[in-house]
């Protein structure tokens, strides 16, 4: 069994301001550490959806969870891809809903996400080595919205960056557009490039 001890705490009325102690996204640059950007799962619980939801239930959830961004889980809670309440408005939707030949209400979630085949991802030793400008570099470079960040120790994902608050978080516009290789491509990349 194992003994535990009880240490001596401080109370912050010594100090003038506590702010030190929460997260500035305002102090941050293309030149802060790219992890304090990160959304690490160890400080942010993992949301998720189902993707056999309509889209305005999805959208209702990232609403009321006050939640941009979401992980897609099939009925395995298995994760099959990413969704954000920018894509459920966004154009992309009508032409998925076109192209099914469905009306915007009777598409889900697993239809309109970010698959798990088109999202990329680096790890964490090297996340520790990169500046936030490295990071938005790469994702503007390759048309990631996302980039999911894993531990080689176990395997498993420990967190992302998120493209559109990379840009938030130091303030700086995006320059971003999806790699395209037909007429079709590139009117869908320069559509998306003026959403996000």
């Amino acid at each position: 069994m194992s003994v535990y001890t009880s240490i001596n705490t401080q109370s912050l009325s010594k100090y003038d301001q506590v702010g030190w102690l929460l997260h500035n996204d305002a102090q941050l640059s293309l030149d802060s550490p790219a992890f304090q950007a990160m959304h690490c799962f160890n400080l942010i619980p993992v949301q998720v959806i189902e993707g056999g939801i309509n889209l305005n239930e999805a959208a209702l959830i990232l609403d009321k969870t006050h939640i941009r961004t979401s992980f897609v889980i099939d009925q395995q809670s298995l994760i099959q891809g990413m969704i954000s309440r920018a894509r459920l408005s966004s154009r992309h939707i009508l032409k998925i809903a076109t192209k099914l030949r469905l009306k915007r209400h009777e598409l889900t979630v697993s239809q309109v996400m970010i698959t798990l085949p088109q999202l990329h991802s680096i790890s964490s030793h090297i996340v520790t080595q990169l500046q936030i400008g490295d990071i938005l570099k790469t994702m503007e470079s390759a048309g990631h919205e996302y980039l999911l960040v894993t531990d080689e120790e176990n395997g498993q994902l420990c967190g992302y960056f998120d493209l559109i608050n990379l840009s938030k978080m130091i303030k700086r516009p995006l320059n971003q557009a999806k790699q395209a290789n037909t007429f079709s491509e590139i009117v869908d990349s320069l559509w998306h490039h003026t959403e996000i």
